[in-house]
This record gives C-alpha cells, structure tokens and sequence, in this order.
C-alpha cells in the first residue's frame, strides 16, 4: 500500500482510539470527582474538560500500571474506565446537542486533523519518500513508543543500546504506546503519536476554557464569543517571521522553521506537532494548580478528591515534561509562600499535601530517571536568554550585558500579539479584578515566574529545553489575557485594534511560513539541511526494508545502520528493533558521553573505509550488532569486492540490503 495511505489511516485510527482510551476515561474521572465543576458543565464543556483531564491525569496512572502491569492490563483499564462515563457521555450528547450545533465543532475537529496528518505524516510518491521536518523529533518519539510497547516500562534506550534503562520523560510515550498496542497493525509509533498530538490540541482548549471561566475575566462574555475570540488568536504565532526576512536579506537563505532564529517561544499549532508532550505537561500543570485555586477561592466544595486530583496532576506533569515540571514547582512554591503571608492555612495545606501526593505518585519515575542518566555536569545553568539579532556581535561579558538590557524586547518579538495582549490587558483591567479570583492572580504568579527562568537559566543537555518549555505555561497565561483584553476593546463582532490586527496578521505569517517550511525545506538552500530526506528513494527502500524487519527478524536482534551523517531518522520512524548507536546525537535519553563516542569509533568506520569482512565483523561484535542495514549511499557499496555483496543477506532490494554479521568474514574485501 502506497505510505500516504497507510500513514493517513493510522493517523485517524489512532485519533480514533484516543476516545475509548483518553476522551472517556478522562469524561468518568470528570464524573466521579467533579473537579473543575464538571458535572454542572454544559455537553460541550464538559468534553472539552474530559479531554483536559484525561491528559492531565492518565499519564501518571497509566505509566504506573504499565510498570506493575503492562501495557494490556493498562489498555483493559482505561477502557474499563471508559465504559464508566459512556451512558452518561451519550445521554448528555443526545439531549442537548443537535446535530446542526455539533457541525461546526466537527469541521474545526477534522480540520486540526488534517493539520497534524499534514505535519507528520510521509509523502508517498512510489519513487520517492518526502518526510516533513518534523522527523526530526518524530524519530524520538516514535522510538521512544516502540520501544515502551516492545519491553514495557522504564524505557529501553532507543539510541544505543545498552542495558540500562531510558532517562527520560516518558507519560506522554505512555499514553502513545497504549494506542500502538491497541491498533495493532494499522497503528505505529509514529501514527501513535499523531493521534496523541491531535487530543493535545484539544486538550488545550478545554484548558483554556476553564481558565477563562475559573478567573471570571469573561463572565459577562457569551460562551460563543470567548470560544471565538480564543480559536482567533490560538493560531498566531510570535514576530519570528521578521527575523526570517532579516535573515534572508543578510544570508540570500529562507531558513524552514521561523523560531530557530532565537531561542523559541513557539506558536501552539507548532507546538502541538513538534512537542505536544511538553503541551500535555502544560496542561496537567495547569490543571492541578487550576483545581485548588477554585477550591481556594471557596467555588467548589473541596473534598479530599480536589487534593488527590491536583497531585496526581503535578506527578504527570513531571513526567510529562520535567522542564514545564520546573516552572510550575516554582509558582506553586511562590503560591505556598504568598498563601502563608496571607496566613491562608488551608488552602496552604491543600497545597502542600497535594505536593506530597504528587511526590509519592512520581517517586518511581523520579528515581529511575536519575538513575538512567550519566552527565557529569550541571544539566541546569545560569544564562541569560539568548537573543538571535545580537548573537556574535560582542564579547560573551558585554553580550551577557545586551541580552539582560534587550530581555523585555526578545520576548516581545517572540510572544507578538501575546505580549501586546497582556500589556493591553493591565493597561484597561485594574489588578483589583484581574486578582478577584485566585486563578487570575495564578495566571500573574505563573507568568511572572515561567518568564524569569526563561529569562535566566537554561538547560545544558543539547539543547535548552529548558527555555523553550517552561514558557508554554506563560503563553498559557498570556492568551487568557488577550482574549480577555480584546472580549473588552473589540466589540461584540470582535473588531481589532489597528496595532492589535498587524501583530496577528504577522504572527498568522509565522505561523503559516512555518508549516510550509516543514515541506519546503529542500528548497530553503541552507546547508545544514543538505543530509535531510536528501535521497527520497532510498528513505523509500530503506521505509521498506525496515517493515519487513519488523516482521521477519527477532525483535531483540540489533540492527545497525551508517551513524556518520549529522543526524539519522529511519531507524527510529520505521524500524522495529533496538539499534546499536543512532548517530551523534544517541546521548539524548542518558547513555555516558564517552560510550556514544567509543561505539561510533567502531561503527562509523563499517560504513566509510575499506575494510574486510573480517574486520567489519570483529567491529560490529565488539558494538553488540547483530546484523547491518547498507544504503546505496554507504561507501562499501560501490565496491563490488566489498563485504557488502559476499553472502546471502537476510534482505535484498536495489538500494537497500540487511546483513547478519554472523555471516561475515572470510574474504578479502
């Protein structure tokens, strides 16, 4: 079948199987505790609040039945659950909402579908391979995923095998791994992932709705208006896109992705497709921190199920994602502190002993990931906030100086109308009202804090995470705040402001220039991109030669490809066997800096020099391969002495062949 097809019915059955395991159980969750006011909620509201939910709380209760269980007892239960909240889920759909009201959300439903198909999935040609930009996270997650449904958890390592386990933030890859294992054949990691990344989006949603609703910013605000106010600027992006024309006047180069530019603030459609696992812990943040500000505020009732609720919030935002994690422990301590000035001891408690849960759920996860990773130094650091236009023009002393004095105006640029946004709403909204509720003075207290450890600390493992994440739960805060400030200046048909209008038009502009570039790219020119996706037969042949691996060689079998090039792909999106060193980049989920180097020592040379089988065998051993997958691109292969044409391979095709290394040896070349 034509990879298209095949990548775009698992896209919708994946979306499809996120109702039985994420919709539902979310929706029963929602019913049994009523937190966030759920069972007061409209039909409506209240599937969006599920979706929120069901992201913000099955993460950490999946992930520990897995590890006790595994993945089918996991699946039985949420579906279990899910069973729980369909008859009222259906009678409420049925009473309430038409089919002619329910039109409209279905199209927004299909059409965020056919974005994320668009972003993730592979172009099928039948002579060539066209993968998105986007493969260059995919291929983590969708190893990631495999390899959770192949050996359960904590994860395998999907980028150098070794004994140890992953470290790494891996609920979200749960939650992917139980829809992998419940499509079977016609979901993978990848299509797993897509389906995941499509209730992120509309988790998000219900997570505003509620922010909204919980702040009282919109009360006197029909539900039509705030949701449309809120669908109007959720696809903007930043002021990226005139750092790309900079860019392009200076360099004669259209770089692909707007935010690379400077350190991201990336828009939410972006976000969704690349890391819709650090949205997710966006949302259970926020989620947990949401549910006791009500119950601090007297809103709703607080049982015991608020505390339980909220901390089992906080453990999956740690493991969702350990930098958003950062940035919400920090406003929840600086919350505490304000909460004991206030001498407001209960809600205080509330707090605290939601901290504990939190600490007693995620203290399996937390232990394992220290234990899985090696660096030797500091994987946090103090820097401030690197700005694209300035970077190289200065010593490091007088460029530290010009990043702090230019901070406000870097994150203007990055937020766009969000920063516009929030300046118009504390210019016409008194802090009296926007504080009037405990989840208005949250949206202060997060942003302010999210910002100033963006602003100031970055992460030191490859790339600064850090940074990039833990302002998701500021973008949250400042799009609560626009909506808001526009709901009050644009009149009931939500007319713009002229300052207001260009800065969403351009932030429209980053946002539309940034997923045509995910398919553009080969034709931006910029060098470093050369290596990506650059022989599409061949990501076609090899697509190919990693299925059929999938289902004819063992599973534990190490299957070794050419490591050399600046970053490789197909291993991870496609195959289905653990690998013995992806490429340079293998230390991502904790393996020792020195074995990555030591293992690509003697593999890299299997691929580039001239060797005989019996060297290449001695190699590949020594590495813990089991068989080698050569491309046409692979210099041994043009040499028709080489190892490469001796023996029967286990597979065979014009630009693709799979070698066991057992079979090696004996000839010259």
């Amino acid at each position: 079948m034509n990879a298209s097809l095949t990548d775009a019915c698992g896209v919708l059955v994946a979306t499809l199987l996120g109702v039985p395991l994420i919709l539902l159980p979310g929706y029963a969750l929602g019913s049994l505790t009523g937190i966030l006011g759920f069972r007061a909620l409209g039909t409506g509201d209240r599937l969006l609040c599920a979706a929120t939910l069901g992201l913000g709380l099955l993460p950490i209760l999946d992930s520990l039945l897995v590890q006790a269980a595994g993945i089918p007892v996991a699946v039985l239960a949420n579906v279990g659950l899910g069973l729980a909240g369909l008859a009222p889920a259906v009678r409420a759909f049925r009473s309430r909402i038409g089919f002619a009201a329910a039109a409209g959300p279905l199209a927004l439903m299909l059409l965020w579908l056919g974005i994320v198909a668009y972003a993730l999935i592979d172009i099928d040609t039948g002579t060539g391979l066209y993968q998105p930009v986007t493969v260059i996270d995919l291929v983590k997650h969708a190893s990631l995923t495999r390899t959770i449904v192949e050996a359960g958890l904590p994860p395998l390592d999907p980028f150098f095998a070794r004994p140890e386990r992953a470290g790494y933030y891996y609920f979200f890859y749960t939650l992917c791994a139980l829809v992998d294992w419940a499509g079977g054949a016609l979901v993978d990691g990848r299509t797993a992932f897509a389906g995941m990344a499509f209730w992120t989006g509309i988790g998000l949603l219900g997570l505003l709705d509620r922010l909204l609703a919980a702040t009282g910013l919109v009360r006197e605000t029909s539900r039509r208006r705030v949701r449309l106010a809120t669908l109007l600027l959720l696809p903007a992006g930043g002021l990226d896109i005139l750092l790309v024309v900079r860019n392009r006047i200076e360099t004669g180069l259209w770089i692909p992705m707007p935010e690379w530019l400077n350190e991201q603030v990336l828009n939410w459609p972006g976000s969704l497709v690349w890391v819709p696992h650090h949205v997710a812990g966006a949302i259970a943040g926020w989620l947990g921190l949401l549910a006791l500000a009500e119950a601090a505020d007297g809103q709703r009732r607080a049982p015991g199920a608020t505390v339980i609720m909220a901390g089992t919030a906080f453990a999956a935002c740690a493991g969702l994602s350990v930098w958003v994690c950062l940035g919400t422990v920090a406003a929840a301590g600086t919350w505490l502190a304000l909460l004991a000035i206030e001498r407001r001891w209960r809600a205080a408690g509330r707090l605290v002993a939601s901290g504990l849960v939190a600490a007693l759920l995620a203290a399996p996860y937390l232990s394992g990931l220290l234990a899985s990773r090696s660096e030797a130094g500091q994987a946090i650091v103090f820097a401030v906030r690197s700005f694209g236009p300035i970077e190289g023009m200065a010593d490091s002393w007088v460029l530290t100086l010009l990043r702090l004095i230019l901070l406000p105006l870097n994150y203007y640029l990055a937020f766009g109308i969000f920063a516009a946004g929030a300046l118009l709403f504390w210019r016409i909204v008194p802090r009296r009202e926007a504080h009037a509720r405990e989840a208005g003075r949250l949206l202060t207290i997060v942003a302010v804090t999210s910002l100033l450890i963006g602003g100031f600390l970055r992460s030191a493992i490859l790339y600064n995470d850090l940074g990039w994440r833990v302002v998701l739960l500021a973008q949250v805060a400042t799009l609560v705040w626009t909506v808001a400030a526009l709901i009050r200046v644009a009149g009931e048909r939500l007319r713009l402001p002229g300052l207001i209008a260009a800065l969403l038009l351009l932030g429209y502009a980053t946002t539309l220039y940034g997923f045509a570039g995910m398919r553009a790219y080969p034709a931006s020119g910029v060098p470093s991109f050369a290596f990506l996706n650059g022989r599409p037969d061949i990501d076609r042949a090899l697509r190919t030669a990693y299925t059929w691996a999938g289902t004819h060689l063992p599973r534990t079998r190490v299957l070794q490809h050419a490591p050399g090039a600046p970053r490789v792909f197909d291993f991870g999106l496609y195959g289905g066997q653990p690998v013995g060193v992806a490429d340079r980049e293998a230390r991502l989920f904790g393996a020792p800096q020195a074995a990555v180097a030591e293992r690509l020592a003697q593999v890299e040379p299997i691929f580039r020099d001239a060797l005989d089988g019996d060297e290449v065998r001695r190699r590949a051993t020594a590495a813990g391969i089991d068989a080698l997958v050569v491309t046409a691109q692979d210099a041994p292969w043009a040499n028709p002495d080489s190892w490469v044409w001796h023996g029967r391979p286990l597979y065979a095709s014009p630009l693709v062949r799979i070698l066991s290394v057992d079979d090696l040896g004996g000839w010259a070349r």
